[in-house]
């Protein structure tokens, strides 16, 4: 049995080759917690009305508990969460959203669920059966793009201050690689910021796991046996793939890899910043930087293959109806 190189006292059951140490679980959740509420100290403020954008995965009810712990130890902030989870419509959402019903329980925290179909009027399991086969884009490049709007209309409507993401190192790594592979500047600068504007429609997100590895999550989640579902969607697929392979390769070879790298995109981010200006969409009125959002113009696409008009403002009724409910329990 390998022994903590902190304690000293207890199993180790994760390695930091970055750093050529062993912990166990209790001192591997005082690291993560550690870099988590840095995060969290920095970028909320006090009174602030939390979204946590709550899938039920591991990174996201990881999210959800470090965010819980870190309102319950700053009472005098005044911080109130809510648990939101988007539901897309398939088979593997399903034993995660109960997951995260029951974490979201066990924490005190008020949930919600939104259907994507309710919302955009479509889920992506009926889209996935309509698409021809060999079509250009698959199920996921939709899905990530309807799932991210949805989520920035809730919480607003909702009266959110901010979202709480669970994007791990390894997540915003990826995804920045993808984005300068594409020359896409403004996705690039979405990903990595966090700027507080009243005047775009876009709430502030808030990425506490920024600076924490996937492989911490994974073992924390599965060590502590915290509510969530380890598995990954069967459509995930794509440059997605390729890019974490690659990266993945990189850190092996030179630990510490991912951490740099984070780093320096962050701070070309914030040099290329004022170069994105956000506007209404003019289809549906949510922020976008075109004139026609990436949702609309997927959206436009998609209803010739379902045969109806998806194009319009969201639906978000039931959310507007909710706003005073979900903080008033919370």
């Amino acid at each position: 049995m390998r022994v903590c190189d902190l304690c000293g006292e207890r199993e180790a059951v994760y390695t930091d080759y970055s750093k050529g140490i062993s912990l166990c679980s209790d001192c591997l959740m005082s690291s993560v917690r550690r870099r988590a509420w840095r995060v969290l100290e920095e970028e909320l403020l006090p009174g602030d009305r939390i979204v946590v954008a709550h899938s039920g995965g591991k990174d996201s009810s990881l999210a959800l508990l470090l965010t819980k712990e870190f309102a319950d130890s700053h009472p005098e902030a005044n911080l109130r969460i809510v648990s939101v989870t988007i539901d897309e419509g398939t088979f593997y959402r399903k034993a995660s959203v109960e997951l995260a019903r029951r974490l979201a329980h066990e924490l005190g925290v008020t949930h919600r669920t939104y259907g994507m179909e309710e919302i955009h009027g479509l889920s992506i399991e009926e889209l996935d059966f309509a698409l021809p086969d060999n079509w250009k884009r698959s199920p996921c490049t939709y899905c990530g793009v309807l799932r991210r709007q949805a989520l920035n209309a809730v919480a607003r409507e909702l009266g959110a201050t901010v979202v709480v993401t669970g994007h791990n190192l390894d997540d915003l790594v990826q995804t920045a690689v993808m984005n300068l592979s594409r020359g896409d500047v403004s996705a690039l600068i979405k990903t990595l910021r966090h700027e507080r504007r009243d005047d775009t429609g876009l709430v502030p997100r808030v990425r506490p796991l920024r600076m924490v590895y996937e492989r911490e999550v994974a073992t924390l989640v599965v060590a502590r046996r915290i509510h969530a579902h380890l598995g990954k969607c069967p459509f995930t697929q794509g440059m997605r793939i390729g890019i974490r392979r690659e990266i993945d390769d990189l850190e092996d070879e030179a630990p510490g890899t991912k951490l740099r790298a984070l780093e320096m995109l962050s701070m070309l981010s914030k040099d290329l910043r004022s170069q994105v200006n956000l506007r209404r969409c003019r289809v549906c009125g949510e922020p976008t930087t075109t004139d026609v959002c990436k949702a609309c113009q997927f959206k436009r696409e998609l209803s010739e293959f379902l045969g109806r008009d998806l194009l319009g403002p969201l639906n978000l009724e039931r959310v507007k109806k909710d706003r005073e409910i979900v903080w008033t329990r919370s």
